[in-house]
């Protein structure tokens, strides 16, 4: 099973092809530790890392991690603030590009900061690495607009820079865009330093561009409404015209179908059935915001999608062991469904479509069974690592660290030119203004696609 806090930093590392890891601003008022606990600590990571994740060097070679761990390590000169520490921790974890991967803050710390700190006071969303204001609550005429620089800082620059501490499979940016808005605050704080002014420069709807000036505030009162809301059921379905199928599938974890009453193998049987009454040939998967769950429902799922029986992985193993296909069931051959689809399948994506969600679209990509729409999805082509997890406390800083301990392997074909994700036949994305106003135009423009094909 896959399933996947609060982030806070002080240095920031930008890429560079030295590699080296730090440079510090200035936290008034936290608790330091000294140097020589904190390298203690780093070195628990990181032997740990090399000793139980078997997919560290999946998209890293030995080498170059090596030259990572080593700067990071090497930079713990003087004492250092825990938001401090976590900065360097989580971007050694980042590093690995491994998306199930990463480290929080000590609830304690977490807690100070969100009662103390002053932040950035707007909630930030971010599409195809552009960020737009969604809420402002000192300045609302703002909300929609395009945030262009904050304090003379482009924010491509801004965002190039928070997108290296935030883990993704093969360093897809998709999720990255999908993940920051989430940790924003804590992370442009520690990284730009405790700042009490914003002079920003946006740009509306119609392209007029403009300054302000904004002031911090506490971060618990710069919310509003949330963007996203769990849904009241994570599994619908529907018809469109042209009599077209529309499965929205939010996630794969029957933990989560428990709660709201739903299960899997009857919804998916139930669809599938009344699919093939009514002989429907255009069939529209929905896996957006989908962040996995069980691993066989994305096995199960791609079998109402093919007449033949299939392999789903190609190996799965921990840093001690290869399962075989006694030990896991998607090891084993997959059987087709016998009220299979046998029409023309889409499925629409975001950067959330992650871990299992990730590897059903990896299958239907290598067979051809499908058009994609909207955006890379958020998990690696080839597999993750992911399944149990360790759950490592550091002693000295308290900041822990999960480390998943099954390294999945997707059986899939090579794709061209290095790509490491499924990348959409039809790229599509929401504005900010779909978002504010809770419409879903990718999933209307993903219709008209599919009504305007013509198929024999």
């Amino acid at each position: 099973m896959k399933l996947i806090g609060i982030f806070t930093f002080s240095w920031i590392f930008l890429m560079s092809s030295q590699m080296d890891c730090f440079g510090q601003t200035n936290q008034s008022g936290m608790k330091r530790i000294a140097s020589s606990p904190l390298q203690s600590d780093f070195k628990m990571l990181r032997d740990s890392l090399q000793k139980f994740h078997p997919g560290i060097y999946r998209y890293r070679s030995q080498k170059e991690l090596n030259r990572i761990f080593d700067s990071c390590f090497n930079s713990i000169k003087d004492s250092m603030t825990i938001p401090e520490f976590y900065a360097l921790t989580s971007y050694a974890i980042a590093s690995m590009e491994d998306g199930h991967s990463n480290c929080r803050l000590p609830r304690l710390v977490a807690d100070e900061f969100m009662s103390n700190a002053g932040v950035f006071p707007a909630m930030i969303l971010f599409i195809n690495a552009h960020a737009y204001i969604y809420c402002c609550k000192e300045n609302p005429t703002l909300s929609g607009n395009e945030l262009l620089s904050i304090n003379n800082q482009p924010l491509d620059k801004i965002i190039q820079k928070l997108f290296s501490f935030i883990p993704s499979d093969a360093g897809i940016s998709s999720r990255k865009n999908w993940e920051l808005p989430e940790y924003f605050h804590l992370l442009y704080y520690v990284v730009f330093g405790d700042q009490k002014e914003f002079a920003i420069t946006y740009r509306s709807a119609d392209g007029q561009t403009g300054k302000t000036m904004l002031h911090s505030d506490n971060i618990r009162n710069i919310f509003c409404n949330n963007p996203f809301p769990q849904p009241d059921q994570f599994l619908t379905f529907s018809y469109r015209s042209g009599n077209i199928a529309v499965l929205q599938i939010k996630t794969f974890f029957d933990g989560f179908l428990e709660r709201t009453g739903e299960n899997f193998e009857k919804f998916l049987d139930s669809a599938f059935n009344d699919i093939k009454k009514k002989g429907t040939k255009k069939l529209l998967i929905d896996i957006r915001r989908n962040q996995g769950g069980n691993d066989g429902n994305g096995a199960l799922l791609y079998s109402y999608l093919t007449a033949n029986n299939f392999s789903y992985y190609k190996s799965l193993e921990s840093s001690t062991k290869k399962f075989t296909k006694d030990d896991h069931a998607q090891l084993q051959i997959q059987m087709a469904q016998k009220n299979n689809f046998s029409g023309k399948v889409y499925i629409l994506t975001d950067g959330r479509s992650f871990s299992a969600s990730s590897e059903f679209a990896s299958i239907a990509k290598t067979n051809q069974r499908a058009i994609f729409l909207g955006e890379e999805n958020g998990g690696g082509y080839y597999g993750n690592t992911s399944g149990n997890d360790l759950s490592l406390v550091l002693p000295n800083s308290q900041i822990s660290c999960r480390i998943p301990l099954v390294k999945y392997t997707v059986d899939v074909k090579n794709l061209p030119n290095g790509i490491m994700g499924v990348i959409p036949d039809y790229p599509l994305y929401p504005s900010i203004t779909d978002i504010i106003e809770k419409k879903d135009h990718v999933l209307d423009r993903s219709i008209q696609i599919m009504q305007s094909h013509q198929f024999h």
